[in-house]
This record gives C-alpha cells, sequence and structure tokens, in this order.
C-alpha cells in the first residue's frame, strides 16, 4: 500500500480537473495507491478533496486532510472534520511556517506527490524542488517543466 500526496499553487483553474481524476486513478489502478494527503489552502486543494471523495465512491482510499494550524477557524463546511489529521511535528511550528512544514511532513511520509506548479518563484515550487531531491515520484499537472529541476 503507498501513499501520495498534493502541493499545488492555491490559484488553479478547475480546467485540469479532468486531468487530475485520470491521474490519481491510474494511481490507484496501478500502483496499489491508497492512502491520499491533501491540503486546505486554495483551489487546487479544493479540486483534490472533489476528486478523492469522488473516486472513493469507486475504490477503498483513505483520504487524510492534513491541517496547517490546529487553532484556525474549522467551521469550514467544505471538509469532512472527521477526516482532518494535524502532525505533531506542527505543534511548535510558527505559523508563518507552518504552511510549508507540513508539507514537507506530507512529502515524507509520500511515496508519490501530484503537484500543479506553473513558476519556480513560489513556495509550492520549493517544496516540489525537496520531494524530487527525496527521490519521490511527482507528477505535474502545471506548466512548468521539472525534469531540469536538481
Amino acid at each position: 500500500m503507498k501513499n501520495c500526496c498534493f502541493i499545488g499553487h492555491k490559484n488553479c483553474g478547475c480546467e485540469i480537473k479532468e486531468n487530475l481524476l485520470n491521474t490519481v486513478k491510474k494511481l490507484i489502478v496501478e500502483n496499489n495507491v491508497k492512502n491520499f494527503y491533501v491540503g486546505t489552502q486554495g483551489n487546487f486543494d479544493r479540486l483534490v478533496y472533489e476528486v478523492l471523495c469522488i473516486l472513493q465512491n469507486y475504490y477503498e482510499i483513505e483520504i487524510f486532510i492534513v491541517l496547517a494550524y490546529l487553532n484556525r477557524n474549522t467551521d469550514n463546511v467544505y471538509y469532512d472534520s472527521k477526516k482532518t489529521i494535524f502532525p505533531d511535528v506542527l505543534t511548535k511550528t510558527p505559523m508563518r511556517f507552518a504552511i510549508r512544514r507540513r508539507n514537507s511532513y506530507i512529502i515524507d511520509i509520500s511515496d508519490y506527490v501530484i503537484t500543479y506548479v506553473n513558476n519556480q518563484f513560489s513556495n509550492t515550487f520549493i517544496n516540489i524542488e525537496e520531494a524530487i531531491r527525496k527521490k519521490k515520484c511527482v507528477i505535474n499537472l502545471g506548466e512548468l517543466n521539472l525534469s531540469n529541476v536538481i
């Protein structure tokens, strides 16, 4: 059983939804990926969560919504609060570093990283560089060519 996480730009259009669905489905069927870790920042994470909820109707998969902040407002009805986790490594992380640290955590526990990254001048790209250094299988649904990274 393998794990996959998702890291992408907040501003992501819905046009990638079908490609995202097909990519995740392929990982489930062909690579025995069963556990999926997603954050709660921005449209990319929302699209991922929608796709995972659809696929959960057809496949035995687990969805983990990984919070970056414990004390933030939890009235967000978009995500199922029963699926949320808050990693211990974040308990002493300053808020300004929480998203980046959360992303490092989900990279560490994942075999696959699905991303939506279009430029090198973002925290998303910094996390993807980290994933590549850690020899994770990175799949980019964005426009940036990652073949020359690191």
